[in-house]
């Protein structure tokens, strides 16, 4: 089991500012993390999230390290240096997953999952599996680690996630952040994957102090035109500045948890260059891309209050 006891900067400094679309450098009042998830799901996932990334559209990626994709495509994100944070789709539900032995629909694991179901051991080597498979291609821990349909916060799952990255990661400061699924703004489909587990996987994660995402936008039906997905994306950059002046970021209220910090919310996506017929969300997956590479969202993210930065950018500063 690898422990990382030193930093490795994978070729260019970590700590460079995001400065896209125009916009001022690191502000720590009013921050946003743009994640596109699914990168080596296939071709035109990776190569739009590759765009995305040299185009400063987007602050991080998540990886499907399964996926037989993943070392090749790669390449599209260590040619660009360091410009997002590359992180970790912990996986148990793709084909990819599947292929490995020990994956299945969401629905079975979201009831192996709550009905205890998940051998501790078990779900441990899992887990380490897939940071080995990351690792051994990207030459660095994750930046940062979520999980495919939201699967990081189940039961069973969560307390081997935060066991895996205590013992793994010896040295606080390589600890990749995570991310929470508390949805906002509440829906149907958003209090639906809340209740997987966000607030049980956020006191996991404030009892060992590590850094992570409290809040997740970004979720719809994933059946808007470009027009209705630049609506509902406005709205979603709306309440995270309503929750970046409701709630102080750090420290935390509770004393017992000063030392966590809260990293700025999400907002998940899932571009794809074009539609593909094994895809059922592709046709969503080309309206996000046309919009998040448009003029029209380096309009709207500047006229927000908002500054688009890297998980890991806010860390070296609250650190």
């Amino acid at each position: 089991m690898p422990q990382y006891c030193e930093t490795i900067l994978n070729g260019t400094p970590k700590n460079k500012p995001l400065n896209g679309a125009g916009l001022n450098f690191l502000n720590t009042k009013k921050s946003l993390i743009i994640c596109a998830d699914d990168f080596a799901l296939n071709e035109a996932v990776s190569e739009a999230i590759a765009r995305l990334a040299e185009a400063k559209r987007i602050s991080a990626t998540s990886v499907l390290s399964l996926s037989p994709f993943w070392p090749s495509h790669a390449l599209k994100l260590k040619q660009q240096g360091n410009l997002i944070d590359v992180g970790l789709h912990l996986d148990l539900t793709s084909e990819f997953a599947l292929a490995a032995g020990y994956g299945a629909s969401l629905n079975r694991v979201l009831l192996k999952a709550h009905g205890f179901g998940y051998h501790p051991e078990k779900m441990d080597s899992i887990i380490e599996s897939q940071l080995d498979k990351f690792e051994s291609i990207w030459g660095a821990p994750p930046d940062h680690i979520d999980g495919h349909q939201h699967i990081h916060q189940f039961p069973g799952i969560r307390d081997s996630l935060v066991r895996v990255i205590r013992a793994r990661y010896l040295d606080a400061k390589l600890r990749p952040w995570l991310r929470v699924s508390q949805v906002k703004p509440e829906s149907f489909k958003s209090r639906a994957i809340s209740f997987t587990g966000a607030r049980r996987l956020k006191g996991l994660l404030e009892q060992s102090q590590f850094a992570f995402s409290p809040v997740l936008l970004g979720v719809y039906g994933f059946n808007l035109n470009e027009g209705q997905y630049r609506n509902d994306f406005n709205h979603w950059m709306q309440v995270v500045e309503q929750i970046e002046n409701e709630q102080p970021r750090m420290p935390s209220k509770d004393a017992k948890y000063l030392e966590t910090i809260h990293l700025p919310p999400s907002i998940m996506c899932h571009p794809a260059l074009f539609e593909n017929i094994d895809d059922p969300i592709s046709p969503a997956r080309r309206v996000e891309f046309a919009y998040l590479g448009s003029e029209l969202f380096v309009k709207d993210l500047a006229q927000s209050s908002l500054v688009l930065v890297r998980g890991t950018d806010f860390l070296r500063n609250h650190t």
